[in-house]
């Protein structure tokens, strides 16, 4: 049985040079240990990795090996030679330092989050840096809507505190969805991204119009959910669409800081206002940002939480090597930003 063209899997004809003689590309959907589900229009298929693949693994990190949403060039034998290059990334950092590519090739994250007791605005804020470290618009998805009273001026306070579209959505009663759909394009990717019990397994079953994962019942105790997820999974949506469901994940470790200014822009255009270059926004005269805290106008944890970011990403970008690893880790970033402008200039014109 014949699979999706390259096109509609979200194909880049910019990484034919980097196919290789005698190979052909075909895109990840999940990985099962030493076998990677990949699809591709010649159908499905469990590949193997080839050793040269592995070894370059064991002296480069994990990072170089295949994660959902990944293009791979595969041989002849069928077995995984490549990863091609990526843009899009989700990545996180361990507790050591070590960066975790979670998905690739992603063009909008959807921070989902419930409108009960799992609503977190600093959570949310470290999710929204997830996204801007790797080059990924990002959309804030509150679901449950039809637990609160006004789930619309909830959206309308979050989207201020938090500089990001934020939609609200049903899925039980449907409210939404039409809005969430618009950024559910053909051959676009989306990830969804959030604590467990938030709904997304709710959500993947209903946009795939049939239950093919998971769900569990929120716990009655605290209002929380479970984990129902227990694996990244790229789907092919019925419209087309490309979705990517992850595992509730906990607070994620930053691998990078420069998206951390990104994510909180209103900070930073509040600080270049300041008297002094080099305020640090505690004590010193003339500081826009203090001033907009004292005006009510900035939530002084809003502060709070852009320094912690900050302090969590230049201890994980200590870790990560030196001047080279910072020069190659610069050019991705611009490599990403840039892509990410021209997809927005594409979209502009339609």
């Amino acid at each position: 049985m014949r699979g999706p063209s390259l096109e509609q899997l979200g194909w880049d004809p910019a990484l034919e040079p980097e196919i290789g003689e005698g190979r052909r590309p075909a895109r990840v959907l999940a990985t099962h240990g030493a076998l990677i589900a990949l699809t591709a229009p010649d159908g499905d298929l469990l590949a193997p990795l080839r050793g040269t693949l592995r070894r370059r693994a064991e002296v480069e990190g994990a990072s170089v090996l295949p994660v959902v949403g990944d293009w791979v060039a595969v041989d002849t034998e069928d077995a995984i030679a490549e990863v091609l290059p990526r843009r899009g990334v989700l990545r996180r950092a361990s507790e050591e330092g070590e960066v975790e590519v979670l998905a690739a090739n992603i063009d909008v994250l959807l921070a989902v989050t419930s409108l009960n007791q799992d609503l977190n605005v600093r959570r949310l804020e470290r999710t929204l840096s997830l996204a801007l470290d790797g080059g990924v618009e990002a959309v804030v998805v509150l679901t449950k809507a039809d637990l609160v009273a006004d789930p619309f001026e909830v959206a309308a306070r979050l989207e201020r505190e938090v500089a990001t579209p934020a939609i609200t959505i049903s899925v039980r009663d449907g409210w939404g969805m039409p809005d969430l759909h618009a950024h559910l394009r053909p051959a676009r990717t989306a990830a969804l991204v959030g604590m467990s019990g938030v709904g997304k397994s709710t959500l993947v079953n209903a946009l795939l119009g049939e239950d093919r994962q998971q769900t569990l019942p929120i716990r009655a105790k605290d209002d929380r959910g479970r984990h129902a997820t227990t694996q990244r999974e790229l789907f092919v949506l019925p419209s087309g669409a490309l979705l990517v469901d992850t595992p509730g994940m906990r607070l994620q470790r930053l691998a990078g800081g420069e998206a951390v200014e990104d994510a909180f822009d209103d900070v930073v255009e509040l600080a270049a206002q300041c008297r002094f270059n080099d305020c640090g926004h505690t004590s010193e005269p003339g500081c826009a940002v203090l001033a907009a805290i004292e005006a009510g106008e900035l939530d002084p944890e809003r502060l709070e939480a852009m320094r912690r970011l900050e302090r969590e990403a230049r201890w994980v970008e200590e870790r990560q090597g030196g001047p080279g690893d910072a020069a190659r880790r610069a050019r991705d970033r611009a490599s990403m930003k840039h892509y990410r402008k021209v997809m927005q200039e594409k979209d502009g014109e339609q």
